[in-house]
């Protein structure tokens, strides 16, 4: 058998664990059915993760602070315009591809609404506050660059911007997953598109520079 790194192995539990979660909810997904559907030994997920909590703050930093390494990659000389385009797209694209891990967030984000311990939630929260973080500082990174790309040296309102892009996302994702529909749920991500890039325009008067 050929031998797997305990790096390749970890990520193997993660990726499974997102796809339980997604499939039977965070309560039934225990350390023996995620190590069932990676197809690895149970001994395996121990030795790679001393709990489930622990296993769980991992699938939580796959879905938000590895989530953009995950996407498609972007050219690095993109406009504003071009860099809030084509990262809606690959965003968009992954969910259509993966739709378990928006599920999976979901249940991750909300799990601290059925906690009854203070200190429980508490982390929950924290963790909650982390993990939208990482989407907006990767999300910023892009449109930093795009800016400066576009010539705007110090562009105002992206973290704000970022967040409405992001909640957008986030709400269009869970209207496809109750209701599918490829065509409609392209047209909704056109529009957030056209808001965003207008948003950034507007504060930033872009093409208006002398």
């Amino acid at each position: 058998m050929a031998h797997v790194s305990i790096k390749d192995r970890s990520h193997q539990f993660v990726e499974a664990a997102a796809r339980v979660i997604a499939r039977e909810g965070i309560a039934a997904a225990t350390t023996r059915r995620i190590a069932a559907e990676a197809d690895a030994p149970l001994a395996a997920l121990h030795y790679c993760f001393r709990s489930k909590d622990e296993l769980l703050d991992e699938v939580y930093n796959f879905l938000s602070r590895d989530y953009a390494r995950e996407l498609e990659p972007m050219q690095s000389d993109l406009t504003l315009e071009e860099s809030v385009r084509e990262h809606a797209k690959r965003i968009w694209r992954r969910m259509l591809n993966t739709p378990h891990e928006q599920v999976t967030t979901f249940e991750l984000l909300l799990r601290r609404n059925r906690m009854k311990s203070g200190d429980e939630m508490e982390r929950a929260i924290e963790i909650n506050r982390s993990m939208y973080q990482g989407w907006v500082n990767s999300t910023v990174s892009i449109f930093e660059a795009g800016a400066k790309t576009s010539g705007v040296a110090d562009p105002r309102d992206l973290d704000i911007i970022a967040r409405s892009f992001i909640a957008n996302i986030d709400g269009i994702s869970l209207q496809h997953l109750a209701d599918p529909d490829d065509e409609r749920s392209w047209q909704l991500v056109e529009i957030l598109i056209d808001s965003i890039i207008f948003q950034i325009l507007k504060r930033n008067a872009v093409g208006e520079q002398p």
